[in-house]
């Protein structure tokens, strides 16, 4: 791992582990942002939105959410599973970024702050999603697979050229 892999993945991963947290240890204070996540999937025929949800059920998933986005975070400052853990949470800040700023249902200032913190959230987004991206310099799954089936190919046309040549002597 690069040195700035060793600055940049911590740097990343904070937020991420500090909404973990906190979701964690006030699930409450998440009630009406997730109320409002639920009421716009309503909207779209999400079948799970349209049950209505106790607080309880609301205060568990906000705790695992912030439990997974915690765990995550924490592999991807560490260097545990970088990729999977950045990938984790870059798709779970999409949804939360929504419910978190609801830009929709406001107007004036008080849309435009939530616009300008919707692109914050895309930032980490589009950060979690690099990193989830990163190899390290290790070559990708598709190159190694290809590199292996034109080791196959190479190897077989050498058969064959070797069989064809006892052939025709």
């Amino acid at each position: 791992m690069s040195i700035l892999q060793k600055i940049s993945r911590p740097l990343l991963a904070a937020p991420f582990v500090s909404a973990g947290l906190e979701a964690l240890a006030k699930p409450a204070g998440h009630r009406e942002r997730t109320q409002v996540l639920l009421d716009a999937a309503k909207k779209t025929g999400c079948p799970v939105a349209q049950k209505d949800l106790k607080p309880q059920v609301v205060d568990l998933a906000t705790r695992a959410t912030g439990a997974v986005m915690a765990l995550s975070g924490l592999a991807l400052a560490t260097g545990r599973l970088p990729r999977s853990a950045a990938l984790v949470l870059g798709t779970l800040q999409v949804p939360l970024a929504l419910a978190n700023n609801p830009f929709w249902l406001h107007s004036g200032e008080e849309r435009q702050r939530d616009l300008a913190r919707l692109v914050q959230n895309a930032g980490l987004i589009g950060g979690a999603l690099m990193a989830a991206r990163d190899r390290s310099g290790a070559p990708s799954l598709g190159w190694r697979a290809n590199k292996l089936a034109g080791e196959i190919s190479d190897s077989a046309s050498a058969k064959i050229d070797a069989i064809t040549a006892k052939v025709t002597a």
